[in-house]
């Protein structure tokens, strides 16, 4: 199973009722009956694999029985990457979609060239297992 990646760049004024409308509207996410922030340092640190699984989880099935969306720092380092991991591993073994939605700093966002203008077509990136 492949799953689109949405991209979107917005000022730090856009208004949050106009991210909402896009995403359930035009991008057609269900709405969320919770919402789940994982944020923390951007050290890299090891779990012990138990803890890990542990985490990822509790984290997998909190968002599958809540219908929540899970938004994080948009980086792959620090707790962030932990998340990554369980989205991952929960995503491979095909159990059911899960929205996660990272907010990362345009400044080390890769490639970010290729994403500006007006009517900008970039290839799209697609999540699969």
């Amino acid at each position: 199973m492949c799953w689109s990646l949405q991209y979107i760049r917005v000022s730090y004024d856009t208004k949050p009722d106009s991210l909402l409308h896009l995403m359930v509207k035009d991008w057609q996410l269900e709405l969320p009956k919770l919402l789940i922030s994982v944020h923390g340092g951007l050290q890299n640190f090891e779990m012990q694999p138990k803890l890990k699984q542990v985490f990822g989880k509790g984290l997998i099935k909190a968002a599958m029985t809540t219908g929540a969306w899970i938004f994080t720092g948009g980086v792959s380092t620090g707790v962030i990457r932990h998340v990554g991991d369980a989205l991952k591993d929960h995503s491979s073994k095909s159990r059911g979609r899960i929205c996660a939605i990272g907010i990362a700093p345009w400044g080390i966002v890769e490639n970010k060239e290729d994403l500006i203008g007006k009517d900008v077509s970039v290839l799209r990136k697609f999540l699969c297992n």
